[in-house]
């Protein structure tokens, strides 16, 4: 199933962040992927996101994160801030919206401009 794919590409993503690499940030991601409840045709096209654009999701997680790392409050540590309960929800909540952002760029530029042609 897709969800099992997401987690295994999240893992890869944060493998500079051992904090969110373990059961419960896992268990937090699939509730809320699974709470998503994408349709057929969103399905599919995540499964095209994760045949062919594997690496931009991981890239797009990495940079948005690392942009929300950038404010990180000079009186904690780096392990600290990673450690936060909203830190991870964050964490997850980007992640999410780095797939919903390939997912409207599918739609929009593969299957738009595809029925724009015919």
């Amino acid at each position: 199933m897709y969800i099992d794919e997401l987690l295994l590409v999240f893992e890869k993503a944060v493998s500079d962040f051992p904090e969110f690499n373990n059961q419960e940030v896992m268990d937090l991601l699939r509730e809320g992927l699974v709470a998503k409840k994408y349709d057929l045709q969103d399905e599919g096209l995540i499964e095209a996101i994760l045949r062919e654009e594997k690496q931009d999701m991981i890239e797009s997680f990495v940079v948005s994160f690392e942009k929300k790392i950038e404010s990180l409050d000079e009186d904690i540590s780096r392990s600290e801030f990673l450690n936060r309960e909203d830190i991870k929800k964050e964490a997850i909540s980007i992640y999410i919206a780095s797939l919903e952002h390939l997912i409207n760029y599918y739609y929009n530029n593969v299957i738009g401009k595809h029925f724009s042609s015919t």
